[in-house]
């Protein structure tokens, strides 16, 4: 009887735990972590491309797809957005207007913790044009610093048939200044500033004529001489004089001697030899 009694008790008590074992399993399970905000922009993001007037942007809000939309700026350097109103664009990277539109949404009461994301769409108020002998004209924008010789780069270079230098002409209005690419120090290291255009244009040629194997034009390289030049036409034939040059200049014949620098354009004539 003892035996069945403590059987009984326990059974009891097994059922009696049951009921607060399942309310444990079955409760309300933990809410879900919201979408953490946007994080302070890095120095990398804050060197990035910096809005302007005009430029479009893709606005995406996390969880919020009707407040997700492409804006462009007004000439006031504001973007107007629903619920929050006009909000400061103007001279701001991407992720620095994200993080203001984060903060405006969420000190506003209409957010909690929201994730934004920004996207230029169209670049519009801050790039270089860059034209000419290059493979890829067209504008860039200045999404970071870029030098002279970075930007030619990245629109692929001087072709074969472009020159070895290129001219800057600066939104600054101070006038076009023709550098070579080939002297860093000379202007090839020069920053960009929104507006400015690059001009590459054909390469420049020296005309080797008279007693030579092979007459024609040639590329002109700086610091080139004569002799130089000479060699590219193959030198001169049995009939001709390295004692009696000729070359014209801006149209004009000038007193030149082998050795002496060549320009652009420069003519060079090999006459034959007196017998």
């Amino acid at each position: 009887m003892r035996t069945g009694k403590l059987l009984r008790s326990l059974s009891l008590l097994l059922t009696a735990a049951t009921p607060v074992t399942l309310a444990a399993q079955t409760g309300p399970a933990a809410p879900a972590a919201a979408p953490a905000a946007v994080a302070a922009p890095s120095a990398t993001a804050n060197a990035g491309y910096r809005l302007g007037a005009d430029d479009e942007v893709k606005i995406s809000i996390f969880g919020q797809p009707d407040l997700s939309t492409t804006s462009r700026v007004k000439a006031d350097g504001s973007l107007t957005l629903a619920l929050i109103g006009p909000i400061p664009a103007q001279g701001k990277t991407t992720a620095e207007l994200g993080q203001a539109i984060a903060s405006a949404y969420a000190s506003g009461g209409y957010l909690n913790n929201p994730s934004v994301s920004v996207e230029v769409s169209q670049y519009v108020s801050r790039f270089v044009t860059v034209l000419g002998n290059v493979p890829q004209a067209g504008n860039y924008p200045l999404d970071r610093n870029y030098s002279v010789a970075s930007m030619l780069a990245k629109a692929g270079g001087s072709t074969t048939a472009g020159a070895n230098a290129v001219i800057l002409t600066p939104a600054d209005g101070s006038g076009p200044v023709r550098i070579s690419l080939a002297d860093m120090s000379a202007g090839a290291g020069r920053a960009l500033q929104p507006g400015d255009i690059l001009f590459v244009p054909p390469a420049e040629k020296v005309y080797v004529y008279g007693q030579v194997q092979e007459p024609g034009a040639f590329a002109y390289a700086p610091g080139q001489t004569f002799r130089q030049a000479l060699a590219l036409a193959g030198g001169p034939t049995l009939a001709g004089s390295t004692r009696r040059i000729k070359v014209k200049r801006d149209g004009k014949e000038v007193e030149a001697n082998l050795d002496d620098p060549i320009k652009p354009e420069d003519v060079l004539i090999i006459r034959e030899k007196l017998f």
